[in-house]
Parts: C-alpha cells; structure tokens; sequence
C-alpha cells in the first residue's frame, strides 16, 4: 500500500525552494485559496484544485493526503 504524503511535505520534499506563491501561481490558484488547502483551512479543494496542484509539483493526485471537507477548518 502506498503512502500518502502532507501536500506541506510533498511540495518541500518533491520541489525545494518552491514557495506555496510560486506553486499556487504555476497550479493556477489564488496564493491565499493555497494556503488554506495546503493548512487545512476553508473548504475542501476541488477536484481540479488537486489536479493542478499534484501536475506541478510532478505526482499522481492520490499519492497527497489531501484534507476532506470533515477535516478542514472553519472560520
């Protein structure tokens, strides 16, 4: 079975020196809506959010522990 991997971890592991501006920039995503998928914060990202998130930083979308709409924080 394979691991799933915090995005926080994944973009540092997989992209050194790659900011979360610049990976939002590159992913097409607001650099704050990153921020909050990236801590868990705001809604759930959507599935094109993670799509463009896993083609910049190179992996397979199922391999990121991406947060689920239960798991996210509000407010």
């Amino acid at each position: 079975m394979r691991t799933r991997t915090l995005l926080r971890v994944l973009r540092a592991a997989e992209t050194p020196r790659v900011t979360q501006m610049k990976l939002a920039r590159q992913a097409g995503i607001g650099s704050f809506r990153y921020w909050q998928i990236e801590n868990g914060m705001g809604a759930a990202p959507t599935e094109v959010e993670r799509q463009a998130i896993a083609r910049v930083l190179g992996v397979n979308v199922g391999a990121i522990a991406w947060p689920t709409q239960e798991e996210v924080v509000h407010g």
